[in-house]
């Protein structure tokens, strides 16, 4: 067999359990080839289940072991991984979720897994120089208006419809308490970001959602503030001292 043909049965064998293209191939020892194969198998699921533990660690509580153990596993099984670092697997582990009749009645949770991969994606996004205050000194209203601008990729906006934020941290300590936590859904729009190599994440303003979502691409500083609906310079000037605060927006190369 090909070395290729060998890795396509392996990676093959490893989603459906069906050994028998594989089996022929591995040398027996105390154990024949499907029992060894068997052996490589539980230790990849298991792998992959105690990744997606890692990540999702407040889903993991909400869910309980058993019933996240049971979906995770269904999960690594209908999307392997297509990276090899499983610190970042999962991204599609909250879509998962959405689907499960039983959580039909249970959408925090869905929630709270997508805010839980926008941690792991915010914390290993790519440094990229950002916008600062020194930039824009001197720059007239035309200029600044021009400005190019993208949201760095440690930023990410969420929007959600649970108190994600205060459970998360009610799921800090050994036992939580949920006495004040208000659960009505309500839309919050959330910021999660690594603007110095530490994530943070707070509830933002739905203006400062829109101005950060219509910055996604790169676009003109003008051009975001349009789209986000501030009807006074107070509050304009509070979103890009946000922004600037937090490192959320850079340029592109060819625009510096």
């Amino acid at each position: 067999m090909r070395l290729a043909d060998l890795q396509a049965a392996y990676r093959g064998y490893l989603v459906s359990g069906d050994s028998a293209a594989l089996a022929p191939a591995i040398v027996a020892d105390s154990f024949d080839g499907p029992e060894r194969l068997a052996i490589y198998r539980n230790n990849f699921l298991g792998s992959l289940v105690e990744a997606l533990k890692a990540n999702f660690p407040v889903t993991l509580q909400l869910l309980g072991t058993d019933y996240f153990e049971q979906a995770a596993r269904h999960f690594v099984l209908a999307q392997p991984p297509r990276r090899p670092c499983l610190f970042e697997y999962g991204a599609g582990f909250a879509d998962y979720l959405r689907e499960l009749p039983h959580l039909a009645t249970r959408p925090y949770i869905v929630d709270m897994a997508r805010f839980e991969f926008a941690r792991v994606a915010a914390y290993n996004a790519p440094i990229e120089p950002a916008i600062s205050p020194e930039i824009l000194v001197g720059l007239s209203p035309e200029q600044l208006e021009a400005l190019p601008v993208r949201r760095a990729r440690h930023a990410l906006i969420l929007s959600v419809r649970a108190p994600v934020l205060a459970l998360w941290q009610a799921h800090q300590v050994a036992e939580p308490d949920f006495a004040g936590i208000d659960m009505t859904p309500r839309l919050y729009a959330l910021l999660v970001c690594r603007p110095d190599q530490a994530l943070t994440y707070q509830e933002l303003e739905l203006s400062a959602s829109a101005f950060l979502l219509a910055a996604e691409q790169q676009t003109s500083l003008g051009s975001a503030a349009a789209q986000c609906g501030a009807t006074d310079d107070t509050t304009l000037g509070r979103i890009i001292a946000l922004a600037l605060q937090l490192k959320l927006l850079t340029q592109d190369n060819a625009a510096r």
